[in-house]
């Protein structure tokens, strides 16, 4: 009789050939061993099926699942929780790099803890973007909802995060609605029920990921905090003044990254409609803005 594997890793994908062969081997190469593997590729119309059946020829966890036309990854993180047979799940992105001890310090940690209470970890990480390096420590464990609403933890995307099976089971499976603020909408999800421990240590490479055009973050930023108004307003009027605040400067932010001005003071004043924010929230985009423009000229 087969024994299913402790945690069960999914990849979804989408025309990353150039970069899925570094994600598929910074999964196999794990000090932890006990797992399977599944890849849903997501329609894609690059080489990256020919890639992953390459690594599928010689290691027999990976799974590799094919949609017959590009659906979005919370559809192909959905297929893959569905035929998930482990214990806890593991989300990678295939643009991401782990580190070897990621699965053995998560799995390590979360086994020593009550899975009805706590129902995940994450784990600080390494940041790459235009040429720079940061590492993101975490720090916070519990229920941190309130902190992850109003955007003052930085998860790295769903490459930081091991759920137990348990969890999914009763939150339930990813909105597909949500093209962007997938891994937001379903911790915030989770955070109704669970708590979520961390691993205080750099154990994944998160690369700078491509930001939806500003006026569809507007979009996606309206329905976010539109399903979760009522979770916003549990911390009172002037917490969820702050949210509501900080969120629509992030589309502000957006739009100076763009170059639209009149639509980057349109938002501004739309955040400060809610709250004025200390000013450092404000000065760190305009000075890189500006930075660049010297740059550039």
């Amino acid at each position: 009789m087969n024994k299913n594997p402790t945690v069960s890793v999914i990849i979804p994908t989408y025309n990353r050939a150039n970069l899925i062969s570094r994600a598929i081997r910074s999964v196999l190469n794990q000090t932890y061993s006990d797992f399977e593997l599944i890849i849903i590729d997501d329609g894609s119309t690059d080489n990256t099926e020919d890639i992953i059946r390459q690594f599928q020829e010689k290691d027999k966890r990976i799974k590799y699942i094919k949609h017959d036309k590009n659906k979005g990854g919370s559809a192909a993180r959905n297929r893959g929780i569905k035929i998930a047979k482990g214990k806890y799940i593991a989300f990678q992105d295939s643009d991401d790099e782990w580190l070897p001890e990621k699965l053995n310090k998560q799995v390590d940690s979360i086994e020593k803890l009550p899975l009805n209470i706590w129902g995940g970890t994450y784990c600080s990480f390494y940041y790459f973007i235009n040429g720079n390096t940061r590492m993101i420590e975490v720090t916070k464990r519990g229920n941190f909802k309130k902190e992850l609403l109003n955007r003052e933890v930085d998860i790295g995307a769903s490459s930081t995060i091991l759920l137990s099976k348990l969890a999914i089971d009763k939150i339930g499976l990813f909105d597909e609605s949500f093209k962007k603020h997938q891994d937001l909408e379903y911790l915030i999800r989770f955070f109704r029920i669970y708590k979520l421990y961390c691993v205080n240590q750099p154990l994944v490479k998160v690369y700078g990921h491509n930001m939806p055009r500003a006026q569809e973050f507007v979009e996606i930023k309206k329905k976010y905090l539109s399903k979760f108004n009522r979770d916003i307003q549990e911390f009172g009027n002037n917490i969820a003044k702050e949210i509501k605040a900080k969120n629509w400067l992030e589309v502000a932010e957006i739009f100076l990254n763009e170059r639209n001005i009149y639509k980057y003071i349109y938002y501004l004043v739309k955040s400060l409609s809610y709250k004025i924010l200390p000013i450092n929230n404000y000065l760190r985009r305009p000075i890189s803005f500006i930075k660049k423009l010297v740059k550039n000229y």
